[in-house]
């Protein structure tokens, strides 16, 4: 289990920045462009500023990646990887589903994380060997077995070949489950995971930030993550395939027969 001051930092962290852009959200949102369907508003940076405020003032030594920030440039040991608003395009619409996300890992990975839901003041959390938490009770993914009764969640890529991908696997996927969700949080799709509000949650260009803290949630719950083929999913790994492990087997031969299609 990891030392108990990492987790009470980064559950710390993200209610603090959590806090911050709730009370945001009641005013006028400054909102820009940085890219193809990519956003980013004065929430998600005042975020970014108290995360990394708090860390640097606990764990000098330590690297942080954040979405906002440029890469870190010297090696450490240990690496806060940070979405200060997972899901910025909801929040900048004020539709109330986003989360902040504090993620660490060392160099077996990754280690501890939370993620944080303002609106509903629920905050996931695990640690690597510790398990996983909804606001301190313990998470376990669903008993959920048939693929009929499964609710798979997902989110749009950008890229239109990486959205045209998912389309593919939807078509695939949809005559044998029982619905869809689109989430519009990477983060918060893999904790309802673990929660098992959902059987599974599937991405194919995740950054290191959206899914370091609420992969190891899902883990820690008992779920399993593959790539989007049944690969080893490793930290950093863009294509994510996240369930309860009952459904897995059977939503990676459906991927599999769209694939040979």
């Amino acid at each position: 289990m990891t030392s108990p001051n990492l987790i009470v930092v980064a559950s710390e962290a993200a209610r603090a920045a959590g806090r911050e852009i709730v009370e945001l959200l009641q005013h006028k949102r400054d909102v820009r462009s940085k890219g193809w369907r990519d956003l980013v508003t004065d929430g998600d940076l005042a975020s970014q500023d108290i995360l990394v405020g708090i860390i640097r003032d606990r764990f000098p030594d330590h690297a942080i990646l954040s979405e906002e920030l440029p890469p870190p440039t010297a090696p450490a040991t240990i690496t806060w990887v940070l979405d200060p608003i997972d899901g910025t395009s909801n929040y900048a619409r004020g539709f109330p589903t986003f989360a902040v996300s504090v993620g660490v890992v060392d160099g077996d990975g990754l280690l501890c994380g939370a993620v944080y839901d303002p609106l509903l003041d629920h905050l996931f959390t695990a640690e690597r060997g510790g398990g996983a938490r909804l606001n301190g009770e313990p998470l376990s993914v669903s008993t959920v077995v048939a693929t009929a009764d499964a609710i798979v969640g997902l989110d749009f890529a950008r890229a239109p070949e990486a959205r045209a991908e998912l389309m593919r696997r939807v078509s695939q996927y949809a005559p044998h489950i029982h619905t869809f969700r689109t989430i519009g949080s990477a983060a918060l799709g893999l904790c309802y995971v673990a929660k098992g509000w959902l059987e599974a949650y599937f991405h194919a260009t995740l950054a290191p930030w959206d899914s370091a803290a609420g992969v190891l949630v899902v883990r820690e719950a008992g779920g399993i993550v593959t790539d989007l083929d049944g690969a080893p999913w490793a930290y950093g790994h863009p294509r994510c395939l996240a369930s309860n492990g009952l459904v897995h087997d059977a939503l990676i031969q459906m991927g599999r027969a769209g694939s040979a299609a």
